[in-house]
């Protein structure tokens, strides 16, 4: 079959090599001999018409489109735009945006698969059912629409072992062109990224947690590759593709923190020299400072921290529970450590007052974090805390596709009120002699720092980045 995948072009900020768009190709071809191209709207910075060119051109069987839930409005542009230039073709959307709203994807009539959580397997088996003509009931993972109704085919199946997953399929994508630098996109997520050869590594999937706002991609339990496997990925891709720097998106890397030791250990003894950072937030109260002295020592030059509330009552509500103290601790001991702490923040959660959303802003100010995002909370649909929300009568309509911007007020502070705690925010956080200091001496990428004052200046007193 004649495979298109495609992730769109779209507001988020970076623009990395799309791993998972290469995870899919890498274990497709251990299956079958499909035929199957990526197109990444995103790197391309291109819209609708030059999409509809490339589809047309392709005349693919299938149309697999990736996306976040903000990214829903360009997802049902392409699936529009593929049913217009290749009618026959069947429609798939996966990611973060299918697997929480599986309903809201299939309201679109152009979109004939939604696939839930974890890729790989689901995909070969709708494909190999498809070729063959079985019913798509038996393939777990699906929604899909028949006689007007929605039907789910319940969770997907997992690997079971990661370390059986094919790495990324690299030689499907220009990966010179996510080097180029860009106006508009940053290259990897990690905003001062150090070296220009960087991309991103997965070594785990999954998240015991379960935070009421976050979606449920790869599922509960935490599934690891070993660390030998890391390590052999690592070393290909410094030998073959000549990479300087990478960043582990894992949910939660150091939820085992033996397992995380090791690797440190290995990336060491292999003298990998690979600089390295985790933009997605680490669990902070799960780290020792052993381990962030092995991080240091191996390359390590940038954490972030996932917060997210200085209240107690928040941190239980929200099902995170996270020790505030401890957490406190572990982020001025990595600051010591002369290595770039961020910190992950979020206002807004529900029925949270402004004496709680203050408390958050004061453990910024009061952690020795070089740099603080302040988001607004975004209650997706399909999450627990959307269905909470909702189910005590709060209304949920809104526009889901900026974490700068009220959505759905489900706080008890008007949304005028928690837009100008956010400036503040920024303002006292970023405009601090001492921090302005230390945000230099450890930010390396000198240029970075730069585009970063300026997005900083421009949210401290617009509340916005343009």
């Amino acid at each position: 079959m004649k495979i298109l995948l495609i992730r769109p072009h779209s507001d988020v900020p970076a623009a990395p090599p799309p791993i998972g768009l290469m995870y899919l190709t890498g274990y497709l071809r251990t299956k079958n001999q499909h035929e199957i191209e990526i197109y990444d709207g995103r790197v391309k910075e291109t819209g609708a018409g030059f999409t509809a060119d490339v589809i047309k051109s392709a005349r693919p069987d299938i149309v697999g489109i990736t996306a976040f839930s903000m990214e829903a409005d360009q997802a049902h542009q392409i699936a529009r735009i593929s049913k217009h230039e290749a009618p026959s073709a069947a429609v798939i959307i996966g990611g973060p945006y299918p697997s929480s709203d599986p309903e809201g994807t299939l309201s679109d009539p152009a979109v004939d698969f939604a696939v839930k959580g974890e890729g790989e397997i689901v995909l070969a088996q709708l494909l190999e059912t498809l070729e063959n003509g079985w019913k798509v009931d038996d393939v777990g993972g699906l929604a899909f629409r028949r006689n007007g109704g929605l039907v789910d085919t319940g969770p997907c199946e997992t690997a079971a072992n990661l370390d059986d997953i094919p790495f990324p399929a690299w030689d499907m994508i220009d990966l010179e062109e996510y080097f180029r630098p860009s106006a508009s996109k940053r290259r990897l997520t990690n905003p001062i990224q150090m070296k220009r050869r960087g991309i991103p590594v997965v070594s785990t999937r999954g998240c015991p947690y379960g935070c009421t706002y976050c979606h449920n991609i790869f599922g509960r339990k935490l599934r690891k590759r070993s660390p030998e496997n890391v390590i052999a990925e690592l070393k290909w891709l410094k030998e073959k593709l000549a990479i300087e720097e990478i960043e582990y998106i894992d949910d939660v890397f150091n939820l085992d923190i033996k397992r995380a030791k090791l690797i440190m250990d290995m990336m060491i003894a292999e003298k990998l020299n690979l600089k390295f950072s985790f933009p997605n937030g680490l669990r902070a109260d799960q780290m020792d400072e052993e381990l962030i002295d092995k991080m240091k020592a191996a390359g390590c030059y940038r954490i972030n921290y996932a917060i997210e509330s200085g209240s107690d009552r928040i941190q239980k509500q929200i099902h995170k529970n996270l020790n505030l103290e401890r957490a406190m601790e572990i982020i001025n001991y990595t600051a010591e450590k002369n290595i770039s702490v961020g910190g992950f923040f979020m206002l807004g959660f529900q029925d949270e007052t402004e004496s709680e959303m203050r408390r958050t802003i004061d453990f910024a100010l009061k952690s020795k974090c070089h740099t603080a995002s302040f988001f607004i909370l975004t209650p997706f649909p399909g999450t627990e805390m959307y269905r909470e929300a909702a189910a005590a009568g709060y209304d949920m309509e809104g526009i889901y596709s900026d974490y700068g911007a009220v959505s759905a007020n489900i706080s008890q502070v008007s949304s005028e009120q928690i837009l100008k705690m956010r400036k503040d925010a920024f303002r006292r956080f970023y405009f601090d002699p001492i921090r302005m200091c230390s945000i230099f001496r450890t930010t390396p990428n000198k240029m970075a720092l730069l585009r970063n004052v300026i997005r900083t200046a421009k949210l401290s007193f617009l509340g916005k980045e343009y």
